[in-house]
């Protein structure tokens, strides 16, 4: 298993949806979000700390990113 933590903005969760992708190869069509859970760590009243939890790479390598998206 892979962690990766983060940041984000208490107030800024109404507006924006925050969701850890990983890839084996970097291709446009080849982000997952396949078996990512995600839990706070730590918080104030303005921020989260997060940390994901991913499956590691069979192929030697995982990249991760973080997609923010505003809602609608």
């Amino acid at each position: 298993m892979l962690t990766f933590d983060y940041s984000r903005n208490r107030l800024a969760l109404a507006d924006v949806e925050y969701q850890v992708e990983w890839s084996d190869t970097l291709d446009s069509g080849d982000w997952h979000t396949t078996s990512v859970t995600e839990a706070v760590v730590s918080e104030t009243a303005e921020t989260q700390q997060m940390r994901a939890t991913l499956p590691a790479g069979s192929a030697g390598h995982r990249f991760v990113r973080l997609r923010l998206t505003r809602k609608p």
